[in-house]
């Protein structure tokens, strides 16, 4: 039998999916993506973006040479960032807090549309994206424009890539379906103006027809048999019930309250009728909204042809790989990315080893281990002081810890943030999870992932930078989960633990994240079926029923693992190339400011640009 993992971090981690996702599209601990990726999730709307950013519109003389159909590069990635960006109402408004700034308008209040007619459509449109950009002169262009043409062109060619498999992409999900994210997005829907307030109850209204488009969509995937296991039909049905129970008590209700009362210019009448209007809305058009999806998961259970993941399918596996790269950014075959999980694995579990017999007391000063401090504000005031030695400085930043409602308790991550707008680096939201599951004596190192030096300070960060706008809007999951990962090991080493330590905590959370990636490579590519997985983790130690749990998650929701672990491990090989190139003159600090400058992209470019650096002895 292998050596056990720890069952104490296992089972914190395991219990709250925690890496899985609630935000974008998948992860747990994590950032929420903003709404492009949730609301167009895997059908990729032309293309799956984020946002951050208004280019100049300005051209140079360089640029004046190398028109395409009319148009600069400038001209043509500004156009391409303006159509995703005002694609629905949401995600124009988590990603632009004050969109008339930059001349953006949009008509229609809307949450978008999902079919797999958009995908067809959205295959055509990058196929002629893919063809004007590459007919521009690279070598003609700024280095900082090369890099948007690098990142522009992966997004595209991935996400046609993907849109070939039809019916394969689940826009449900017990963590990281869109059921499951609207209700915080819509919660922190913020109001900067009047307008904002009705365009939000307008919003409201249009659920219903967008859940109706994904109640069509589950019905032709059930009619070419690719609906969900009846576990996790079952799952998604029990958390949209729980959401509607208690209809007057909604959070979408009681949030938009206190939010409303607090919005100066309204007189007492003005927020009585805000207050109606909203709870009718809420009654009215949510709630039969999640009831359709109820009635419809409920009709269509029992379809199910495959009773295994995605490898039980017959192009399973090949839109596994697809979905993997998509989602870690990393260009790595599965066949690649399952051996360098398996070399983690082995790596971790020697260096435990070692480390337990150099000192036969290490498990029990593991098992008892205590962090800085168990309230999430003190923590992380603690950690943004303690990461100003290895990590380039970042002006204050204002945030605000919230916690999560009762009615999403029960599946909802540990904890998550919320991305701010582009053009409002203030507005920065961190959730804690107070399910009972999610011990706040560990919440420490999940504020490292979430807050300092992971999400909130990365994506601040990043928008000091001014990147063009279209970088934010290119689907990142491996960066900005890798980094939230690689962000809460390195936490360990911020916690006041001695350094042999936190080393253990770091190999065996590496261990934990590498046999979560091998188990979802096992399940969606090699057909693993759920006696395999036991098998697999009973070598850990790890029990029957635990198991059983782990490849229920991992069957439910495809690719939600890989982006921490391989985003995670690709930027610990970033760092041993570094280290190895630099010997003596590697320093943390440059090392980490590299990867905040150049900022979320594939692996591949990044260390192309690594490269370069390393070749003049520096980074």
């Amino acid at each position: 039998m292998k050596q056990e993992i720890s069952h104490r971090d296992f089972q914190a981690d395991q219990a709250g999916g925690r890496y899985n996702s609630i935000s974008p599209h998948r992860n747990s601990m994590k950032d929420f993506a903003p709404a492009k990726r949730i609301l167009a999730l895997l059908l990729v709307i032309s293309m799956s973006f984020y946002l951050l950013g208004c280019s100049t519109g300005k051209e140079d003389e360089s640029e004046q040479q190398t028109k395409v159909n009319g148009q600069s590069f400038t001209e043509f990635i500004d156009e391409l960032w303006r159509d995703n960006i005002t694609s629905d109402t949401l995600s124009l408004h988590y990603s632009l807090a004050h969109p008339e700034n930059y001349n953006i308008t949009q008509d229609k209040i809307t949450l978008g549309t999902y079919s797999q007619a958009e995908v067809t459509d959205s295959i055509k449109e990058n196929t002629a994206c893919i063809e004007q950009l590459s007919a521009y002169n690279y070598s003609a262009l700024s280095p900082d424009d090369q890099l948007v043409y690098d990142c522009t062109m992966a997004a595209l060619k991935l996400n046609n890539k993907i849109s070939e498999f039809a019916y394969y992409a689940e826009p449900l999900g017990p963590v990281t379906g869109l059921q499951a994210q609207l209700p915080i997005l819509l919660a922190e829907y913020h109001f900067y103006d009047r307008e904002d307030i009705d365009n939000y109850i307008a919003l409201l209204k249009s659920l219903p027809d967008y859940f109706t488009d994904i109640a069509d969509y589950e019905r032709e995937k059930s009619a070419a048999g690719l609906f969900m296991l009846d576990t996790t039909a079952d799952e998604i049905i029990s958390q949209c019930q729980t959401f509607i129970k208690q209809p007057e008590e909604n959070l979408l209700i009681g949030y938009f309250n206190s939010v409303i009362a607090e919005f100066d210019g309204l007189t007492t009448d003005e927020i009585t009728i805000y207050e109606e209007q909203n709870r009718e809305t809420v009654l009215n058009y949510v709630i039969p909204a999640y009831e359709l999806l109820i009635q419809t998961l409920t009709e269509l259970k029992g379809s199910a042809v495959n009773t295994k993941g995605l490898g039980g399918l017959p192009d399973g596996p090949e839109y596994f790989e697809a979905l993997a790269q998509y989602e870690t950014g990393s260009s790595k075959t599965i066949k690649q990315m399952k051996k360098r999980l398996t070399s983690a694995v082995k790596t971790a579990l020697i260096n435990m080893s070692a480390a337990q017999l150099a000192n036969p007391d290490l498990y029990d000063e593991y098992s008892s281990l205590k962090f800085p401090t168990s309230d999430p504000t003190e923590g992380l005031e603690l950690l943004k002081e303690a990461i100003k030695q290895d990590f380039p400085a970042l002006a204050d930043v204002d945030y605000s810890v919230k916690y999560v409602h009762k009615s999403l308790q029960g599946y909802l991550s540990p904890a998550m943030y919320l991305v701010p707008p582009f053009d409002d680096r203030t507005n920065n939201n961190i959730y804690i999870n107070q399910n009972p599951a999610y011990p706040m004596d560990d919440i420490f190192t999940t504020l490292a992932h979430e807050g300092y030096p992971g999400h909130l300070y990365q994506n601040v960060y990043y928008l000091d930078t001014s990147p063009n706008p279209i970088r934010h809007l290119l689907r990142t999951g491996g960066y900005t989960e890798g980094w939230g990962t690689y962000a809460e090991l390195y936490s360990y080493q911020l916690a006041g633990l001695s350094d042999e330590l936190a080393a253990f905590c770091q190999n065996n959370q590496i261990t934990i994240l590498s046999l979560y990636g091998l188990t979802e490579i096992g399940v969606h590519s090699e057909g693993w079926d759920e006696k395999a997985a036991i098998n697999f983790w009973q070598d850990y130690g790890i029990d029957k029923d635990t198991a059983v749990e782990i490849y229920d998650d991992i069957v439910a929701e495809p690719g939600a693992y890989l982006p921490y672990c391989i985003g995670y491990l690709e930027f610990a090989d970033l760092r041993d190339k570094a280290k190895s190139a630099l010997g003596e003159s590697f320093s943390y600090k440059d090392f980490h400011t590299f990867l905040l400058d150049i900022g979320p992209a594939p692996f591949d470019i990044i260390e192309k640009y690594m490269d370069a650096r390393l070749e003049k002895g520096m980074l």
